[in-house]
């Protein structure tokens, strides 16, 4: 049979701290997060406060928790993400006990990638407009081109035969 190592987060201290004080403690923890004004600023926040493997942790079990709602299957989350089975099903537990956090947060994504995928579209279609624009107009032009001589040769043409009408034929 063969084990697999779990990493977890840091143990927290055995001794019993005041509550009032951890949840003085755990508020400042969202204040913290709720006070970035950018993505960058939590960013570094986490790299602060979390190590390499924790947040990897962390991202692996958002990802994991989306794929979920999104019902993808458990074989397919292990081979993709490297992760136990046993992980993915703390998290889904966590989805059917509660996990309005993660439903929340996946809703949002959702949301910010659907309007990217639409901004990525209209770009592209901007884009092609652009060169079919160009190409059209290039054909126009050669097309316009390729008239404006035949135009100008049937001009030229006429306008030779006319003087040459005019012109009076000389006997000798």
């Amino acid at each position: 049979m063969c084990y697999e190592k779990v990493r977890v987060m840091a143990k927290v201290s055995r001794r019993q701290e005041n509550s009032k004080d951890l949840g003085h403690y755990i508020n400042n923890l969202w204040s913290a997060f709720t006070l970035m004004d950018s993505k960058e600023d939590i960013r570094i926040l986490f790299r602060d406060l979390f190590t390499h493997t924790e947040y990897k942790m962390l991202a692996k079990r958002l990802e994991i928790a989306r794929r979920l709602l999104n019902e993808e299957s458990y074989e397919q989350i292990i081979k993709d993400l490297k992760v136990t089975a046993r992980t993915i099903t703390v998290i889904s537990n966590t989805l059917a006990i509660k996990g309005e956090g993660l439903r929340k947060t996946h809703d949002k994504l959702l949301e910010m990638e659907g309007k990217y995928q639409k901004y990525q579209e209209e770009r592209q279609k901007r884009w092609e407009r652009r060169s079919t624009e160009g190409l059209v107009r290039k054909s126009i032009l050669g097309q316009v081109l390729k008239a404006g001589i035949k135009s100008a040769d049937k001009a030229i043409a006429k306008k030779r035969k006319k003087i040459s009408a005019k012109q009076s034929l000389s006997i000798e």
